[in-house]
């Protein structure tokens, strides 16, 4: 009989201990990082001046005719006859920069780097003990006392045999 109540005390001991376990709660949020890169792409048309170097060139040539005198933006001519009864004509350019319009296509590129970053934080809430909570912790030293006395005899013969 003895044993049987030493043994339902046993499980209740042990029934009592896991039972009176309980995990803490904790009041998290949650941890997100995300990295979003829009590009934007515009591309202008631009119409600019460039000025074209026009190099001076000399160019004379005697034949039998009669005179002409030509003259361009470019260049200027004069052709005489000289007392022999040829021609001479000369050609020269005119030395000058002429601007000419020239497209230019001119591309913008820009990157807006968004980054959304959310924390993860653990907040323990502090809460009092429940009266069940209380009573499992309180009874479980009664519970070893009750143990102890009860098994007085099988421990001291065991604590002999260890010291002994």
């Amino acid at each position: 009989m003895k044993r049987i109540a030493l043994i339902l005390t046993a499980a209740a001991t042990v029934a009592a201990m896991l039972a009176g376990c309980c995990p803490c709660r904790h009041l998290t949020t949650g941890t997100h990082d995300s990295v979003r890169i829009e590009t934007v792409v515009r591309t202008e048309r631009i119409i600019d001046t460039a000025f074209i170097e026009v190099p001076v060139e000399v160019v004379r040539q005697t034949v039998r005719d009669t005179t002409s005198h030509l003259e361009t933006s470019f260049a200027a001519s004069d052709a005489r006859i000289d007392p022999d009864g040829s021609l001479f004509h000369s050609l020269a350019n005119k030395p000058q920069k002429r601007p000419v319009s020239v497209e230019t296509k001119v591309v913008y590129r820009d990157s807006v780097v968004y980054r959304d970053r959310e924390t993860e934080n653990v907040i323990e809430v502090p809460r009092p003990l429940t009266w069940w909570q209380q009573t499992q912790i309180r009874g479980f030293w009664a519970l070893l006392a009750i143990l102890l006395i009860i098994c007085r005899k099988p421990i001291a013969t065991l604590v002999k045999r260890i010291i002994i």
